[in-house]
C-alpha cells in the first residue's frame, strides 16, 4: 500500500452526530432543537409548512428552510453539499413523519400533471378533464409511494454523506417490528411510511432516542431514552449514557457533553464543539431554569 494515502486518518477523527429523536406530538422535539441554538450551535431546521414551531424556538436564534416539494428538498441538499465553509453546526429535519406526506402530495401533483386521467375524468358538460375521478382505479398507487420512498432514502444518504455538520431527524413514534432484530418483537420506533424505511433511517443514525413526558404526583418532565427496552427502540453508539440509559430534560449541550465525556473528545471536525469554538455562553431561559430546579 502506498505511503501517505490522504484519506487515511485516526478512527473517529471526524465523527458527526447522526441523531434520530422520536416522540409523540407536544413532547418537546422541536424545543430540543432550539436548545442547541440557544447554546451557540448554529442551527438550521428543514421543515414542511405543516410543522409548527413553538415560541421557545422562535427566540432561540435557529434558522429554518421550509420545503414542501422535492425541488425545494433538492435545493437545500445541494446547498448542504456545496456550501464552503458550511455556515451551520447542525441541520435538523423536523419532522420526517409529517414531511413525507407533503412530499407525497408533490409526487402526486407531478403524476396528474402528466396523466390527468389518474385524478380527473372528462366532464360531459365541459369536455375537459375537470371532473374528479372517484373510481377504484384513481388515486395514489405503488408508483407514487415508491418514488417518494426512494427520494427520501437518497436525500437522507446524501445528507449523512456530507460529513461537514451534525445532522438530526425528528419523527413521530409508531409500533412495529424491531428495526434490527427479527426476534425482537413489536415496540415503539420512529415512523417513516414504507417497507424497510424505518430500518434504513435507524441504520443511518448513531444516536437514536425515544422521548416522552414523565409524570409524578408533584411534577412532569421530559425524558429521552437512549437505551433500548421492550417498549421502545433506541441506540447510543457512543456509550455516552450507559449509567442511566436516559437523559432528563434533554438538551443538545447535554447530549454533546455526554458523548464527548465518553469518547474523551468532542464530536465534529477538529474535535472541537461549536459551542467551545466560538466561546458562546449558554443562554438560560426561564423554562430551562425551572427545569433544573425540579427535584430528581
Amino acid at each position: 500500500m502506498p505511503d501517505g494515502l490522504p484519506n487515511i486518518q485516526p478512527v473517529g477523527m471526524s465523527d458527526w452526530l447522526r441523531a434520530v429523536i422520536y416522540a409523540y406530538p407536544g413532547a418537546g422535539k422541536t424545543s430540543l432543537i432550539g436548545s442547541g441554538a440557544e447554546a451557540g450551535f448554529k442551527t438550521l431546521i428543514v421543515r414542511s409548512s405543516m410543522d409548527l414551531i413553538p415560541s421557545r424556538v422562535l427566540k432561540s436564534g435557529a434558522e429554518e428552510y421550509v420545503a414542501d416539494t422535492w425541488e425545494q428538498m433538492n435545493e437545500i441538499l445541494t446547498f448542504c453539499q456545496h456550501a464552503h465553509p458550511f455556515p451551520y453546526d447542525i441541520v435538523w429535519w423536523d419532522n420526517i413523519s409529517v414531511s413525507q406526506d407533503m412530499l407525497l402530495d408533490d409526487v402526486w401533483e407531478a403524476t396528474i400533471a402528466e396523466k390527468p386521467a389518474r385524478a380527473f375524468k372528462v366532464n360531459p358538460d365541459t369536455g375537459r378533464f375537470d371532473k374528479p375521478n372517484l373510481s377504484p382505479t384513481s388515486g395514489l398507487d405503488r408508483g407514487e409511494y415508491g418514488r417518494n420512498m426512494e427520494r427520501i432514502q437518497q436525500w437522507l444518504r446524501h445528507m449523512v454523506g456530507c460529513n461537514t455538520f451534525h445532522f438530526g431527524v425528528m419523527a413521530h413514534p409508531h409500533e412495529g417490528q424491531h428495526p434490527t432484530n427479527d426476534e425482537g418483537g413489536f415496540l415503539l420506533r420512529p415512523y417513516v411510511q414504507g417497507k424497510m424505511m424505518t430500518e434504513k433511517l435507524c441504520g443511518y443514525g448513531n444516536f437514536i432516542g425515544f422521548m416522552e413526558v414523565m409524570e409524578s404526583d408533584k411534577r412532569t418532565w421530559r425524558r429521552l431514552h437512549v437505551k433500548e427496552s421492550s417498549r421502545w427502540y433506541a441506540k447510543d453508539q457512543f456509550d455516552g449514557f450507559l449509567d442511566t440509559g436516559y437523559i432528563d430534560e434533554p438538551t443538545l449541550p447535554k447530549i454533546m457533553d455526554g458523548i464527548a465525556k465518553a469518547r474523551g473528545k468532542p464530536l465534529g471536525r477538529g474535535n472541537v464543539t461549536p459551542m467551545r469554538r466560538r466561546g458562546a455562553a449558554q443562554k438560560t431561559t426561564a423554562a430551562r431554569t425551572r427545569g433544573r430546579r425540579r427535584e430528581q
